[in-house]
Order: C-alpha cells, then sequence, then structure tokens
C-alpha cells in the first residue's frame, strides 16, 4: 500500500493536503519538517523556502528509487517515530498515517522529489 502526495513549506512546516479524511494542510513536524528541509536542500541545493514542494511517495512496500527507508522506533496514540536509515535522523509521524494505511507500517519506504518552480513554469509555457 502506498500514498502520494505534495508537502507545501508554510511557516517553516511541510503541509499537505489528502483526500482521506478530507486533509487540508496536515503537518509534517516535530521534527520531521528539519529531515524535509534536509531532503529538499539535496535535491535544489539550496534551503527551501516557503511555498517550495516536495512530492512524497511513502510505501509500505519496497520499490525502484526509494531514497529512504524508515523504521518503527516506537508507538503510542500521540504517534510513532521511526528512524530514517539514509540520515539517520528520527522522524515523527502522527496518527493520521495509521488512520490512513489502518494500522502503524514498521518500515515505510519513501522517495522525496523537490519540485523545481522554474522546471514547472517552463513546462507551462511550452505547453502553451
Amino acid at each position: 500500500m502506498k500514498i502520494e502526495f505534495t508537502a507545501v513549506k508554510q511557516n517553516n512546516i511541510w503541509v499537505f493536503d489528502h483526500i482521506h479524511h478530507n486533509t487540508i494542510k496536515e503537518p509534517l513536524c516535530n521534527g520531521t519538517e528539519m529531515v524535509l528541509n534536509e531532503y529538499f536542500e539535496i535535491d535544489m541545493n539550496r534551503p527551501a523556502l516557503s511555498q517550495d514542494k516536495l512530492n512524497i511517495i511513502a510505501s509500505t512496500e519496497l520499490f525502484d528509487k526509494y531514497d529512504a527507508e524508515l523504521q518503527l522506533q516506537e508507538t503510542n496514540e500521540e504517534g510513532s517515530v521511526y528512524l530514517d536509515t539514509t540520515l539517520y535522523e528520527k522522524v515523527w509521524l502522527c496518527p493520521w498515517l495509521q488512520s490512513y494505511f489502518g494500522f502503524v507500517p514498521p518500515v515505510l519506504y519513501v522517495r522525496l522529489d523537490a519540485v523545481n518552480p522554474g522546471l514547472e513554469q517552463y513546462k507551462k509555457i511550452m505547453r502553451t
């Protein structure tokens, strides 16, 4: 099972919308925003700014070209802490994830791709 969404940087955190439970501006916080900042900077070679975007895929099954394996370290009713085995940093995920998957996955495989705003603008121009 997998989830795909685009996170947008707002007020120093990353948020996302998703059709599951009509989710609007769900925050990726409690330290997770710092890990996302690192992945953005790796991709774009600059710090993330307000309104920058990351396309994210998280899957319970191994897939080609994933960037990080998240291994569950601990979980409770307030959320789950994973270890990102690429950056060796902790990632906190809220119970929303459990409601999406129906359980707390012991491992997640994640791909993170920074959205290049210049390239997106160029693609829009070329389509017209």
